[in-house]
């Protein structure tokens, strides 16, 4: 099955946005913009052991994205009494090693006082190419944790006779 038949299909699709030069990144209290340290956003980034995965009799795990897709997302509260920045919590994944990239990090989610957003807006997205699906054999990555492997330094994934090409994007 070709893999994005395979990725849509399966129950474990997720998405995020790129932490990158290019991101964009914006707080503001009732309309207005506020001071924030954005290190705190990939300060302690998840790694790329994701224990759904890793616990599942899953045999492969399948990367897709979009290389250069533009897209908006915002995160809104009510009922914040006073501003702290403290309070967020962002789920960053590090995919140094999926990606075959240093310092690769994708923005999932993030909470503010221990809350998820009120509401949210997830897109916009605009003029997108697909990279190449990257295909990940999980039995590898069980046995390089089983034997104390690093979580993030090393050989990018996946092997290369697991990679397909890259489809060409429509002009």
């Amino acid at each position: 099955m070709r893999a994005l038949e395979w990725w849509r299909k399966g129950k474990t699709a997720t998405w995020g946005m790129r932490i990158d030069d290019m991101c964009n990144i914006q707080v503001s209290v009732d309309g207005k913009p506020v001071e924030f340290d954005y290190n705190r956003i990939i300060a302690n980034p998840l790694k790329i052991r994701r224990r759904m995965y890793l616990d599942s009799r899953a045999k492969y795990l399948c990367v897709l994205g979009f290389d250069n897709e533009i897209c908006k997302f915002s995160w809104k509260w009510s009922d914040v009494s006073e501003y702290d920045p403290s309070k967020f919590e962002f789920m960053v994944h590090q995919w140094d090693r999926i990606m075959g990239e240093e310092g690769y990090y994708i923005l999932d989610e993030i909470r503010y006082g221990n809350e998820f957003a009120t509401s949210h807006d997830w897109c916009d997205a605009s003029g997108f190419t697909l990279v190449a699906p990257r295909i990940i054999d999980l039995e590898e990555v069980r046995r390089e944790l089983a034997q104390g492997g690093p979580e993030h330094i090393g050989p990018a994934f996946p092997s290369p006779q697991h990679t397909t090409p890259s489809p060409k994007s429509p002009e």
